[in-house]
């Protein structure tokens, strides 16, 4: 019984010659189309004033060369500020004592020390730091870290507390 040009149900059947280079090239773009389809969509940034791609929001608030912290408010409600956090370096032993605090981390990764525990942390990661704790952020990897803190109620005076019986790592420049 013959099915088409090859068969595979019969080992009597050959498939021609042009049929393994064919079936390559299929594979390969079944491989192409279902990398693009787990590929991450670039992260967007919405609030109720419209949305914003990172990179977007990036270019709109630069953090210089030297810097080695910059953070601008993107977002406020009643309840909370939310901010674009950057990170050349890392951040000296601080707490807040009257904001809760959720960090996103959009981009890059590091160390977060939180109470004297540190954790890697990386994109994806959420960090819930209760006011009044001790805690610092340092990046590890190449790129600059990238995050939304949201404050709780919202931060309308810097509220950071510098904590000088904390052990901090080596911040990278």
């Amino acid at each position: 019984m013959k099915n088409a040009p090859w068969c595979h149900f019969s080992t009597a059947c050959t498939p021609p010659a042009h049929f393994a280079q064919n079936c390559d090239m299929r594979s390969i773009l079944l491989l192409l189309a279902l990398s693009a389809g787990c590929a991450p969509r670039p992260v967007e940034v919405v609030t109720r004033d419209g949305a914003w791609s990172l990179n977007d929001l990036l270019r709109q608030h630069p953090i210089d060369a030297g810097a080695n912290i910059r953070a601008d408010m993107i977002a406020r409600t009643p309840t909370s500020t939310v901010h674009l956090v950057q990170i050349h370096g890392g951040e000296t032993p601080h707490r807040h004592m009257t904001h809760d605090l959720t960090v996103t981390v959009l981009r890059g990764e590091g160390r977060v020390t939180i109470d004297g525990a540190a954790r890697s942390v990386a994109a994806g990661d959420v960090v819930v730091i209760p006011r009044g704790v001790a805690h610092f952020f340092v990046r590890t990897g190449r790129e600059t870290a990238v995050s939304l803190a949201v404050y709780a109620p919202p931060m309308d005076v810097p509220d950071t507390v510098p904590v000088a019986d904390v052990d901090s790592a080596q911040v990278p420049r």
